[in-house]
């Protein structure tokens, strides 16, 4: 048995100015529902042209393919404590000055849930007039869906709308979107995967699971907290900004841009053509490359760690308690005044500068190794008061 719905418009009363205007409000609420339009939708005057409450199960799985924007919460299960409703409320950018009868002929939504794999399907897009009226315009239409908070998501954004989603605890939250930016807040699921083909991905609070994001062209990742057995962050030309991961393994990949990381907790691989990166503070094992651009990096911990930039300088930061080899090889190697805890023996061959030593104990079995042929390889050891005043610098 298959559960459908389409469009109820809600009816044009020249009547109820004062309930319009109430609908206007940025606080929306119905029912003690916050059914408030995103913060791009509040930028305009907007109109609530939709209005819709399904039953549904309370495990299953949202499925999205619309051109609108997308914001996704879940119920609170003290307002429903089945977790068995689904709200869906669309609003319009009223200035376009449309009635609810044109709106009406300009796009099309409807949702349908199939109890035989638990999945409600939400579809919508733009009539032949909408595409003609509203093709090129962005960020027109939004749709505010409130769902279970354990149902999976699948959204594949067709245009350049965005997409909010947050608050979930999901087995699955996968989204794909074109030119629109996708927006993650405090996700606990098994899978979180977002790609897009030009859009920026900011992710605020903490994400955990397994996580993958990737962005195309000019697109940018923005992250407070990254957490999960596996990171995968990949950009083309432009920047990853991460306050903290914490994985078992991770992968940070991009062509050209900036790579400015908080706090690196794990073992992995990041991967810059050309650019710079800037990372706080790195307790694991890192394999770095950089082709062309500058590197500053500080360990707290290490077993195994290699630096590799073809061309540009390398700022190597090393807390002073930490028992480690260091071979730095460069055109230059500066070791810092102050480092008396590091003992070093030097070699200079055709051109190239080689600095051998360790911090603490000679016969540790962790490693740093820094190789840029054409470059400066600065030093730094460090006492465990200064590393307090690490994160200031990381955005700048």
């Amino acid at each position: 048995m298959i559960f459908s719905s389409r469009a109820v418009f809600l009816p044009n009363n020249s009547h109820s100015k004062w309930f319009l205007n109430f609908l206007k409000q940025p606080w929306r609420c119905f029912g003690g529902l916050d059914t408030s339009p995103s913060s791009v939708m509040r930028n305009a005057e907007v109109q609530t042209i939709y209005s819709q409450t399904l039953t549904i199960p309370n495990q299953g799985r949202l499925e999205v393919r619309c051109p609108f924007n997308l914001y996704i919460t879940p119920l609170h299960q003290k307002d429903f404590p089945r977790l068995d409703k689904a709200f869906f409320t669309i609003y319009g950018d009223s200035g376009f000055q449309f009635s609810k009868e044109v709106w009406n002929k300009l796009f099309q939504f409807s949702t349908v849930f199939s109890p035989d794999d638990r999945t409600l399907r939400v579809m919508g897009g733009f009539t032949e007039a909408g595409e003609k009226e509203l093709g090129e315009q962005a960020h027109t239409l939004e749709v505010y869906c409130q769902i279970p908070p354990h149902y999976e998501v699948d959204i594949n954004c067709s245009d350049n709308n965005n997409v909010n989603v947050e608050y979930l605890q999901s087995p699955r939250v996968h989204i794909q979107t074109k030119r629109g930016e996708c927006s993650l807040k405090n996700i606990v699921a098994d899978s979180i995967v977002v790609h897009s083909q030009s859009g920026n991905i900011t992710c605020s609070g903490s994400l955990h699971g397994t996580i993958d994001l990737s962005t195309e062209r000019d697109g940018i990742i923005k992250a407070s907290k990254l957490q999960g057995p596996f990171v995968r962050l990949k950009v083309e030309n432009s920047d990853i900004r991460a306050k903290s991961i914490h994985s078992e393994h991770f992968f940070i990949q991009g062509q050209h841009g900036k790579f400015r990381l908080g706090n690196l907790h794990g073992h992995g691989i990041l991967d810059l053509n050309s650019g710079s990166i800037r990372i706080g503070s790195v307790d694991g094992d890192v394999s770095l490359q950089c082709e062309k651009g500058d590197v500053n990096v500080f360990f707290s911990s290490t077993n195994s760690s290699t630096i590799r930039v073809q061309h540009g300088d390398v700022r190597l930061g090393v807390i002073d308690t930490v028992s480690v080899r260091l071979n730095l090889v460069g055109k230059r190697v500066q070791v810092d005044e102050d480092a008396e805890h590091f003992h070093m023996n030097t070699t200079k061959q055709g051109g190239i500068v080689q600095v051998q030593g360790f911090i603490t104990e000679e016969s540790s079995g962790s490693s740093i190794d820094v190789n840029a042929p054409k470059g400066t390889i600065q030093l730094d050891v460090r006492d465990w008061f200064s590393t307090l005043k690490l994160h200031r610098h990381v955005d700048q």
